[in-house]
């Protein structure tokens, strides 16, 4: 699975800038349970750290849902979840039919 997010993020002209950061900001507004958020940019990934008022992978996989429908651009989305014990890391990346988008490491705990 890895190397098929590779694959997909390596098509992407990947999107590193004020409006996309905005984007993935305004995604995370007014989602209950969470009490702090992070966006970083590390070269052309965004690095989106979320903790939550009570951990649970239910409660996790819920804010990430709502996190892509509300950041994913209509024309193709791709993402991989990973369980690591008290937290949960997702790869997940989206474009335009333009082929710009955006690629995120995102952890939840």
């Amino acid at each position: 699975m890895v190397s098929i997010m590779n694959e997909y993020v390596a098509k992407i002209q990947l999107q590193s800038d004020d409006m996309t950061k905005n984007l993935l900001n305004a995604a995370l507004l007014d989602c209950p349970n969470i009490i702090e958020k992070s966006i970083i940019l590390k070269g052309n990934r965004y690095i989106v750290d979320i903790k939550l008022s009570s951990y649970s992978i239910e409660v996790a996989i819920a804010v990430m849902n709502r996190f892509m429908e509300r950041s994913r651009y209509h024309y193709s989305s791709y993402f991989i979840r990973f369980n690591e014990g008290s937290m949960v890391r997702y790869r997940y990346a989206s474009c335009k039919e333009n082929r710009e988008g955006f690629y995120c490491d995102v952890m939840i705990r």
